[in-house]
């Protein structure tokens, strides 16, 4: 029974935690965008998604000296319509990940605003926190989003690169595991009282 405990200890903390991946858009080419089926983020189990309204969205050497993703919305006229810039982020198979740190860039003049949003799988995240702490720890989905203002000239710019991201574990696959091996121990051991 001891060593069934010793292999338990051993072996749960490795299935329990992801190793981090790092998402740095080195791969890609500047000028293209990382979305689509294929392409190497979702080899990471990440899919990425951009939206654009009016402005544009690819692959750049960044604030950062590197390459990253990035969008920037400007408009300018009397439209009554903004336009948009918006970088989604989820996992392939729709689980819960952490944000352990990120190069985030995101700047605005006063006509344009960013934002960054996300939920969890309890509701709503708490993003106002410093990245790797709170909810960036258990996100189910993550928006970064820039808006220009369409009534005047108005820009807003959002990059990202460097994001080192894990899975978070299923908390009931672990206990579901955990009960396994210990209804597993208990026969062994009342076959072992049996004889």
């Amino acid at each position: 029974m001891k060593k069934l405990f010793l292999i338990l200890m051993l072996a749960l903390p490795g299935i329990t935690f992801a190793a981090p991946v790092t998402v740095d858009f080195e791969e890609f080419s500047v000028g293209t965008s990382p979305v689509g089926l294929g392409n190497p983020l979702q080899s990471k189990g990440y899919d990425f998604v951009g939206t654009v309204i009016l402005s544009n969205m690819s692959i750049l050497i960044g604030n950062s000296g590197s390459k990253s993703w990035g969008g920037t919305a400007s408009g300018a006229g009397q439209d009554s319509f903004g336009v948009t810039a918006r970088i989604e982020m989820e996992r392939t198979d729709g689980g819960a990940f952490a944000i352990l740190s990120a190069d985030i860039f995101q700047v605005s003049d006063p006509a344009g605003f960013t934002s960054i949003s996300g939920s969890t799988t309890s509701g709503v995240a708490n993003l106002a926190v410093p990245i790797g702490t709170g909810d960036w720890l258990d996100l189910t989905r993550i928006v970064f989003h820039s808006e220009g203002n369409g009534f005047g000239f108005g820009s807003a710019t959002t990059e990202l690169d460097n994001i080192v991201v894990r899975a978070v574990p299923i908390p009931a696959a672990v206990w579901l595991f955990g009960s396994g091996l210990g209804l597993l121990g208990w026969i062994k051991r009342r076959e072992v009282f049996a004889k």
